[in-house]
C-alpha cells in the first residue's frame, strides 16, 4: 500500500499539483511591493477598496512588505468591468434578483528588471444578490455578513434594499478578487 501512496504522490507531483501557498512566483531577493489598480469603470472608488484589500491580502499571508511608492515588485491592473445585471424576474416583471460581476486584469513585475512575473489578461468574479424583501435570504452566510439586520428588511423599500445588497456584492467581490489576484500573482496557484 505504502508503494501506491509514493507512486501517486510522484504522479502528482509529476503533473505539477501543489498545495496552494507552498510556491511562490516572487523572486528571492524582493522584499518590498508597490500595489497600483485603475478604475475604468463607472463606480467611484473601485481601485481604492481592491487596492487596500489585496495590501491587506499580502500583509496577512505574504512574505514581501506592501510599499507606498518604489518596491521590489509591482503588482499593477485594472478594473476593466463592474456591472449589476437582473437575473430572476418577479411575475410583474421586476427585477427581484441581480448578478454583480466584475473583471480585472493585472500583472507582477519585477521593478529592477522590468520582466513580467505573471500577467493575466482577464480575471472575473461574480455574486448573486437578492433586491427585494422576498428574495433576500436572511439566514444565509453573505447576508449576515452584511450591514442589515434580518429585522431590516420590512421597514426598508425594495430600492433600499437592493443597494444595500448590491453594497454588500460588491465588498465581497473585492475580497474575492484579492485573495484570487494574491494567489494567481504571488503563489503562482
Amino acid at each position: 500500500m505504502t508503494r501506491i501512496a509514493a507512486l501517486a504522490l510522484v504522479v502528482l507531483c509529476a503533473c505539477g499539483y501543489r498545495l496552494a501557498g507552498t510556491a511562490s512566483n516572487v523572486p528571492a531577493a524582493a522584499k518590498t511591493v508597490n500595489v497600483h489598480f485603475r478604475n475604468h469603470t463607472r463606480e467611484a472608488g473601485l481601485d481604492v477598496h481592491l487596492r487596500r484589500a489585496i495590501e491587506d491580502e499580502i500583509r496577512r499571508r505574504g512574505t514581501v512588505q506592501v510599499v507606498e511608492d518604489g518596491g521590489d515588485l509591482t503588482l499593477d491592473g485594472e478594473i476593466r468591468r463592474f456591472a449589476t445585471i437582473p437575473v430572476a424576474f418577479s411575475a410583474a416583471d421586476e427585477a427581484v434578483q441581480y448578478q454583480g460581476i466584475m473583471q480585472v486584469h493585472f500583472r507582477l513585475v519585477d521593478r529592477a528588471t522590468g520582466v513580467v512575473i505573471f500577467e493575466q489578461p482577464l480575471l472575473q468574479e461574480s455574486q448573486d444578490f437578492g433586491a427585494v424583501s422576498g428574495v433576500v435570504i436572511a439566514s444565509s452566510p453573505h447576508f449576515q455578513r452584511g450591514t442589515m439586520d434580518a429585522r431590516d428588511l420590512a421597514s426598508l423599500t425594495n430600492v433600499q434594499i437592493g443597494e444595500a445588497r448590491r453594497h454588500d456584492a460588491q465588498r465581497d467581490l473585492i475580497l474575492t478578487l484579492a485573495r484570487d489576484i494574491y494567489q494567481q500573482a504571488m503563489e503562482g496557484f
